[in-house]
């Protein structure tokens, strides 16, 4: 089980290979193959469909550092059970603008 990452975590970014999930469903757009494609919001209600992502973009790439603002939620069409985290969405503060990402491409940074 996976625990829900808390506001002000430090996080990697994981971009590359990974704009789809096992299960076949995309997480963003990946950018001349080099970056992910952020959107401000994803929409919980319709996710997955298309037009889920929207407003402002920015292109981030593997290894970017984020923090995290809060924990979004998880797209109502995806179960609840835990080994389903890789479906939870976050906020995070990156480049100077807050966007959503799926929790598949954070990884927490543990600074000793």
């Amino acid at each position: 089980m996976e625990d829900k990452l808390p506001a002000g975590q430090l996080v990697e970014l994981v971009v590359t290979d990974l704009n789809y999930t096992e299960d076949g469903f995309a997480t963003g757009v990946l950018v001349r193959g080099q970056g992910l494609m952020l959107y401000e919001k994803i929409d919980l209600n319709s996710y997955p469909s298309v037009n889920d992502f929207t407003g402002e973009s920015s292109v981030v790439n593997d290894g970017d550092r984020a923090t995290i603002v809060r924990f979004v939620g998880r797209p109502v069409q995806v179960q609840k059970d835990p080994r389903w985290f890789k479906y939870d969405v976050y906020e995070i503060y990156v480049a100077g603008s807050i966007r959503q990402i799926f929790r598949q491409n954070i990884k927490p940074i543990f600074e000793s």
